[in-house]
């Protein structure tokens, strides 16, 4: 210990604010000699002499001031003084230096350090091969992207030829591997000490967005439908659609994108509403349509392929209980592709759900990141491999997954439709809220949502449902025509249909200026509402012959209308066009061939407004019919043995056409 040198005291070193290693990690003799140092520096500091401390620690007082002052005492990484951490044996507290000139042995020894030397000796190579290092190339021009260790190895020893090391067989020339592995090693060690940089340089843009971006904690989700994640996701498969042909036959064409708009919520893990679309990309309708569903009564579909398809209590929030019909949400968090298309609909959220659009221009999130909505995206990575994938028009994932298959084919021998995608889309959604989750404590999404439901944090708020059928229906601006000056009462043209009311009949102010039209009822459009361009209402308009009678979708009516436009179908005074169509489409001489798309439409609209009426399934009731007829042929046939049973059975009653099984939409 030095003589004559003024002791420091432990408030003047703060021992107090000195980090600790973790003691109980420590073993064998490496803790004994952490205790003895520690136990040594305490009796320093306490004011002990050179032999006590030899005595009680096992130290001698040199020592212990050496421990104190060149490693304690050092400056640690994080700004800190290493304090207790310093006294672990074999922990490096400074980086290693060389003293002696480098000097390789016969065995290709005696080199260590010799890179670390070379760099203090040349710090402005060490400056340029650092930045190349780091450098991740030029994100607008061209440049050499992802440079590997043996990239930066050869440039580094063409510079140090250009220096003459080379010509003094100097290292790294005077070893067997020309200092490879060292030179590996200090890149490993600069990426290590710059993870940012190093992120982009080995995993690129989006990977250094991933390092960056949090993990959550500063966003918790506390409550129910705090947020929900809203995405569009391609489906893996060919699908076809039957045209009519004039022939009577149908040709069938290549549906090359499926896109599925979902909405899922935070917290319960829930898929609250969902769209199918065919169009080339998501369109701000295909969103309007999820959020609609997400906050409308949702009524499980029937599905033709499968009697057994649905798992137990498979279904949609809004479809289990009239308490989970309409629940707004806070938050829309949206990946940035999908948030060009929301912002036609930002003001929407804001008006009908109350909630604040999240999207990588207001924080936290990235374009394309997937961790930044982990939950939906987790979702459709399930949703393609435990579904659509399956199946042998999936066009998988990648090219290669396609493993000599021609999924074309596929969809057009097997006839794989639209709607059977639809109705297997359902089931697959309805099928996931029913399934238990590790992360729900072993309940499904439905259970736990309901078990959150009896003891909410905040009562939830509702949506109102003039609101959401006026705001997320779909409308159009159209030109009021007629008046007194033709002689006509005022009336609209919509979706190839002409439409009045008393109201409107009146309003010859109107005529020549744009109303709004609002088909507010998805499957009966024979009513729409109206209003001014400023919002005034005009009530509800009705629809002229001959789309007057049976209820139908925009979709029904523009696959008529073509019908009719072609001649292949006369409307004439006292008829109507769906109901033409659909004995056009049951008329067919090709019986084999599944029918028109837009007759399973119509069929299903019809099938559901019956279904309300009666309260009971139309499968059911046309099963029972054909057991009635079929009793009623044996009976003819003899095998009644009342002359009154006989009597009634032959009396001539219309029999009811075959039963369809209805498409899904």
């Amino acid at each position: 210990m030095p003589k004559n040198t003024h002791r420091m005291t432990r408030d003047e070193l703060n021992v107090a604010d000195w980090k600790y290693p973790d003691e109980g990690a420590l073993e064998g003799i490496d803790k004994k000699r952490y205790f003895s140092r520690k136990h040594a520096i305490n009796l320093y500091l306490d004011g002990a002499s050179a032999e006590q401390i030899k005595d009680k620690a096992g130290i001698g007082g040199a020592q212990t001031y050496r421990l104190l002052k060149e490693r304690c005492l050092a400056v640690h990484s994080d700004g800190e003084v290493w304090g207790w951490r310093a006294l672990v044996p074999w922990e490096r507290i400074r980086p290693y230096r060389r003293k002696h000139q480098v000097c390789i042995d016969k065995y290709g020894k005696g080199g260590a350090g010799a890179l670390t030397t070379l760099f203090l000796t040349h710090p402005e190579l060490r400056h340029r091969f650092d930045k190349r290092v780091l450098s991740a190339g030029r994100v607008t021009s061209l440049s050499h992207l992802k440079r590997g260790r043996i990239n930066h190895w050869n440039w580094l020893l063409e510079e140090l030829r250009t220096l003459g090391y080379e010509a003094k067989h100097a290292w790294p020339f005077n070893t067997h591997n020309r200092g490879y592995v060292s030179i590996c090693q200090y890149i490993k060690r600069l990426l290590d000490q710059n993870p940012v940089e190093a992120a982009l340089v080995v995993g690129g843009p989006d990977a250094k967005k991933k390092l960056m971006t949090g993990d959550g904690t500063k966003r918790p989700i506390t409550h129910l439908f705090e947020r929900v994640e809203m995405d569009g996701h391609k489906l893996d498969g060919i699908f076809s659609v039957l045209i009519p042909q004039p022939s009577g036959g149908y040709l069938q064409k290549i549906v090359h994108r499926l896109w599925v708009v979902v909405i899922i919520e935070v917290m319960s893990r829930n898929v609250i509403g969902y769209h199918l679309s065919m169009r080339e990309e998501v369109s701000k309708v295909d969103v309007l349509r999820a959020i609609k569903m997400a906050l409308t009564r949702y009524k499980r579909p029937i599905i033709s392929f499968s009697d057994e398809g649905y798992r137990q209590n498979a279904n949609l929030p809004s479809g289990v209980s009239e308490d989970f019909v309409g629940i707004c949400w806070d938050q829309t968090s949206v990946d940035g592709a999908l948030a060009e298309t929301c912002k036609h609909v930002k003001e929407v959220l804001r008006d009908v759900v109350g909630s604040e659009l999240i999207d990588p221009s207001s924080g936290y999130s990235a374009r394309r990141s997937k961790d930044d909505r982990p939950f939906i995206e987790t979702y459709f990575r399930r949703l393609s491999t435990y579904g659509f994938q399956k199946l042998s028009n999936t066009t998988g994932a990648e090219p290669k997954k396609k493993r000599g298959r021609d999924p074309k084919a596929v969809a057009l021998t097997s006839q794989f439709q639209y709607e059977y995608a639809h109705e297997l889309l359902a089931v697959l959604i309805a099928n996931y809220n029913a399934q238990p989750h590790n992360s729900l404590g072993g309940r499904s999404p439905l259970e736990y949502l309901q078990f959150r439901a009896m003891y909410p944090e905040r009562p939830f708020r509702y949506a109102d449902q003039t609101t959401v059928s006026d705001l997320l229906s779909f409308r159009k601006l159209c030109t009021v025509h007629g008046g007194y000056k033709v002689g006509r009462r005022p009336f609209i043209n919509f979706a190839h249909g002409r439409y009045t009311s008393d109201t409107l009949g009146q309003r010859h102010d109107l005529v020549g200026k744009k109303i709004w039209v609002v088909a507010h009822i998805e499957d009966d459009v024979r009513l729409v509402r109206a209003s001014t361009e400023n919002g005034q209402s005009l009530g509800l308009l009705h629809v002229a012959p001959p789309w007057n009678k049976l209820p139908h979708s925009i979709e029904v009516r523009n696959a008529v209308a073509s019908y009719v436009s072609s001649g292949k179908i006369r409307a004439s005074a006292g008829h109507d066009a769906v109901e033409l169509f659909i004995q056009f489409c049951e008329d067919q001489k090709n019986k084999k061939l599944p029918v028109h798309p837009a007759y399973m439409e119509a069929r299903r609209i019809l099938t559901e407004v019956a279904e309300s009426i009666t309260g009971r399934s139309m499968l059911e009731l046309a099963k029972e019919r054909q057991s009635a007829q079929s009793l009623a042929r044996n009976d003819l046939s003899g095998e009644s043995s009342s002359p009154l049973e006989r009597h009634a059975a032959g009396e001539k009653k219309r029999p009811l056409p075959a039963p369809r099984k209805a498409a899904n939409h």
